[in-house]
């Protein structure tokens, strides 16, 4: 007859494989989410850059527009008042003239030198905008793309997941509940890692060497025994001989 103990650690064996699938799976499913998240965040920056780029130039183009009404309307004005001073009599109002014409073509002056700077401004912002744009419109296609990949995989392991969870506990069922307890304590505790094999009197968890007499007991015993040192629960298989002393 089987040893129930026996029995009872390789059913822990073999739940913690299901376990530690079901941990690796579920870690990749958030480094998926997270992936998406990173994607979805570098397409809302460029979103947000795209927008301001394009705010910028349309503000521009319309000072550009303002400033051009402005300076055809001054120009206009000018016209009218050099037409003005072949008809003016009045010394006075002579050189009121004048001197209006002559601030006037100073403005003029002023509000040109500043078309050119909002053009040459204009020139770069939309230069910008449109590399922004090629940028965003890259960034959807290609993103769109690698986000669809990544959420198709996030489902699959999800359902891999669930499947694996119902084996998981339909095994865990037959276990001690005292002893199953136990195990998910360490499992958890000890990163995935609550069952372990002996080797050559080493626990193969934390690599240190059992006692001689507990190594003894362990080889002897029917009942569940952990390591001292890093206390996962223990099983030993006699190791099988080499075939240099394998008995003649």
């Amino acid at each position: 007859m089987n040893n129930p103990i026996e029995t009872s650690i390789n059913q822990l064996a073999a739940l913690q494989e299901f376990d530690r699938h079901v941990r690796e799976k579920t870690e990749a499913v958030q480094a998926l989410e997270a992936e998406i998240a990173h994607l979805e965040s570098g397409l809302l920056q460029q979103h947000e850059t795209t927008r301001s780029a394009r705010e910028q130039r349309d503000a521009l183009d319309v000072r550009r527009r303002d400033l051009e009404a402005h300076l055809e309307s001054e120009e206009s004005k000018m016209k009218d008042r050099r037409m003005r001073l072949n008809r003016v009599r009045n010394e006075k109002e002579l050189q009121a003239l004048r001197r209006e014409i002559e601030l006037g073509k100073e403005a003029n002056q002023q509000t040109e030198e500043e078309v050119l700077q909002v053009m040459e401004s204009l020139e770069g912002i939309t230069a910008s905008a449109a590399e922004a744009e090629r940028a965003l419109a890259e960034l959807e296609t290609t993103g769109a793309a690698q986000i669809a990949a990544r959420r198709a995989r996030i489902n699959e392991l999800a359902a891999e997941v669930t499947r694996d969870r119902v084996a998981r506990d339909q095994m865990a069922q037959s276990l001690d509940k005292s002893l199953l307890q136990k195990y998910e304590q360490l499992f958890e505790r000890r990163g995935g890692t609550a069952v372990v094999g002996v080797r050559n009197g080493t626990c193969l968890g934390c690599h240190m060497h059992l006692p001689p007499q507990f190594f003894n007991e362990l080889q002897r015993s029917r009942d569940v025994r952990v390591c001292p040192n890093c206390h996962r629960i223990l099983f030993w298989r006699p190791e099988p001989l080499e075939p240099a002393d394998t008995p003649r």
